[in-house]
């Protein structure tokens, strides 16, 4: 797994550029596990761009996740019982 950045202006075609390259992957690897990190308030957004992209419109191997859903899920998965989640300073320390 390799790190790509994206970079352009507004209205260039970078979401769309993603969601294309999520797709063509979730197509090409069906029983990989894909999870697509994005803020908060785009979640909802971002899973209905990608069904009406998606060429069988669904995605079963795509999950779109905020930072909190994605600590949410690790906790669920190790069987942590933190209570605490990461304040939006927290999160910019890590990244």
């Amino acid at each position: 797994m390799s790190l790509q950045f994206i970079l352009g202006g507004s209205g260039t075609g970078k979401s769309a550029c993603l969601y294309e390259m999520v797709i063509n992957r979730s197509m090409a690897e069906p029983d990989a596990d894909i999870i697509l990190l994005v803020p908060e308030q785009y979640t909802m957004l971002t899973q209905r761009h990608l069904v009406r992209q998606h060429p069988r419109h669904s995605v079963l191997n795509v999950d779109v996740l905020s930072f909190e859903r994605l600590a949410y899920r690790i906790f669920e998965e190790t069987g942590t019982d933190c209570r605490e989640i990461l304040d939006d300073t927290g999160k910019s320390m890590i990244l």
